[in-house]
């Protein structure tokens, strides 16, 4: 496995470490491909039929197609090795990450020490995040998202990255792909010479999106937050051993801590499927009140969204929610970012949605895009 951006925070698996990570990412492969590859032809031929056969009607919703599935073991048996699969990426990375964990957590106390690349931590020792995310281990992670802080534990982060890295590559994206990058190309391409200046990464986790930014954009203020301590420690370690300056803050970014119309450039990763309802339409009025007139903001995700899809085609997104500790995943997916949008107060004329296409691997991601005229 040979990816693309490599610093001094990200854990560094000895021969053992690498070959059974290498073999969970054949697994993770297998699976998304093949397996689920093959849900469309099993609900046709088997699921289907013996729903039909027991209740004398077909599948009306998706939560009877889920059922008509699980009547069948070749998508039982792919739900199950899923779930292995997932267990045994957080377990194989896990080793590496807590055998590091000495290494790394000295490398964040020095980084963030000599501050070099010139970036900020602002944690608040104060700061509750939303008890969903203290008590629910998102995606499996180990200590979820928001554990306990001990004041210099940096493996939240380390586990994210680390994870994120093989689960993502397990799903078909290559070594290269990166969120920010598609996001960065589609501005290159739809406002040709715009340069922000100050710039706010809404749910950083890692940091690995916000330093993309720092990158292209070296003269702007990049500002990002996130819930958890150990996460941002680390992103700022991080990025500080990348060599650019990013201000990291611990808040809700619903409620951050900046005045009106402070940023030029509004984003966010993969944040939207992490969230309520109510804290998604709280971002769309947080974004209208940070955003400086003629700046935008691009909030992207994954193209989940039920629109236009079969019921089996939902019932197949849903295994996250039951089995990926995923509480929003289908609140995200029913959604209406847009009109949400066009509520907090965005001029109808200057919002709009997009698929971008990843900047390596097949697929492509969803974006919700608003405008604040000058």
């Amino acid at each position: 496995m040979i990816y693309t951006a490599t610093h001094e925070m990200l854990p560094r698996q000895n021969a053992d470490e690498l070959a059974r990570q290498s073999f969970v990412l054949s697994l993770k492969r297998h699976v998304m491909g093949r397996l689920y590859g093959q849900a469309g032809e099993i609900y046709a031929k088997e699921a289907e039929p013996a729903f039909v056969d027991t209740f004398g009607h077909k599948p009306e919703n998706a939560s009877e197609a889920e059922q008509a599935l699980d009547m069948t073991l070749p998508y039982r048996f792919t739900k199950s090795i899923n779930r292995t699969s997932q267990e045994m990426m957080w377990q194989s990375v896990g080793e590496t990450v807590y055998r590091e964990a000495d290494r790394i957590t000295a490398a964040a106390e020095r980084l963030a020490a000599d501050n070099a690349a010139g970036g900020s931590l602002n944690l608040d020792p104060l700061f509750q995040p939303d008890q969903v995310y203290r008590d629910v281990h998102i995606h499996l992670q180990p200590e979820g998202y928001c554990p306990d802080d001990d004041g210099s534990s940096v493996t939240v982060g380390a586990l994210y990255e680390s994870g994120g890295r093989l689960y993502s590559m397990g799903r078909g994206m290559r070594k290269d792909d990166s969120k920010a990058g598609a996001v960065l190309r589609w501005l290159e391409e739809n406002r040709p010479g715009w340069v922000p200046q100050t710039i706010f990464d809404m749910g950083c986790s890692a940091g690995g999106a916000s330093t993309v930014y720092a990158e292209k954009y070296p003269d702007a203020r990049v500002s990002a937050c996130d819930l958890g301590a150990s996460m941002l420690r680390y992103a700022h370690a991080r990025a500080e051993s990348s060599g650019v300056p990013v201000h990291f803050y611990q808040c809700d970014a619903a409620h951050s801590p900046f005045e009106d119309e402070s940023f030029d450039l509004i984003v966010s990763h993969n944040l939207f499927h992490e969230i309520s309802t109510e804290k998604r339409m709280e971002i769309a009025h947080e974004s209208l009140r940070l955003l400086k007139p003629g700046g935008i903001c691009i909030h992207q995700d994954v193209d989940l969204l039920f629109r236009d899809k079969s019921p089996w085609e939902e019932a197949v997104a849903s295994y996250d929610l039951h089995y990926n500790n995923e509480p929003f995943w289908l609140t995200y997916a029913k959604s209406d970012f847009g009109q949400e949008l066009r509520s907090s107060g965005f001029d109808e004329k200057y919002v709009r949605e997009a698929r971008i296409a990843r900047t390596s691997g097949p697929g492509h991601w969803y974006a919700f895009i608003a405008e604040k005229p000058e």
